[in-house]
């Protein structure tokens, strides 16, 4: 039986919806793609029931870290757990 998932649920992107990626340049959409098979964390669920995901990589620096990514919304058509 599937699990309720909820905001920290472990969750496994198995597609992008074509209205997330459309309007994108062809690099982002293909940066977007690749997420697909990855397991991220549910970071919240607005207020619409889209689960708002983030994947990216924090990199230290000598002033600070930096985070580079890409945070996102998808129904939960769009999830599995893992």
């Amino acid at each position: 039986m599937r699990s309720e998932l909820k905001t920290g649920s472990k969750v496994r992107l198995i597609q992008t919806p074509d209205w997330l990626i459309h309007d994108l340049p062809k690099s982002e959409q293909e940066e977007m793609l690749s997420f697909i098979g990855q397991v991220g964390i549910v970071q919240d669920i607005d207020g619409y029931g889209y689960f708002w995901l983030g994947f990216g990589q924090i990199t230290q620096a000598t002033d600070g870290s930096y985070f580079s990514g890409h945070s996102f919304a998808v129904s939960q058509d769009c999830l599995e757990e893992p």
